[in-house]
């Protein structure tokens, strides 16, 4: 039974340690996870049409659209690892959960 025990503990420290990561995550964009998804729908959208040119110009053109301070935006997608639009689409989507 002490195995079982074990294992449960181990549960529970790994969901506490994803949920942890998950708010640290949240905590570095300047957006609520609804609005980041808008944000990830509107890059991909672009990027499937126009292709990525390595910057961030749909993102940037997203952030003007809907009145969010670009410098504190680019600083969040680049601690999410969205370096250029194509990484915003692959790294920034919002966890669920």
């Amino acid at each position: 039974m002490g195995s079982d025990d074990e294992r449960a503990r181990r549960k529970r420290l790994r969901d506490e340690y994803k949920n942890a990561e998950r708010a640290a995550r949240a905590a570095v964009v300047p957006l609520d996870a609804g609005r980041l998804a808008e944000l990830v729908g509107f890059v991909d959208e672009r990027v499937s049409a126009e292709g990525c040119d390595h910057t961030r110009r749909f993102a940037e053109r997203w952030a003007a659209e809907h009145a969010v301070p670009w410098e504190r935006l680019a600083e969040g997608l680049d601690e999410l690892g969205g370096y250029c639009d194509c990484e915003v689409v692959m790294n920034c989507e919002p966890d669920e959960g």
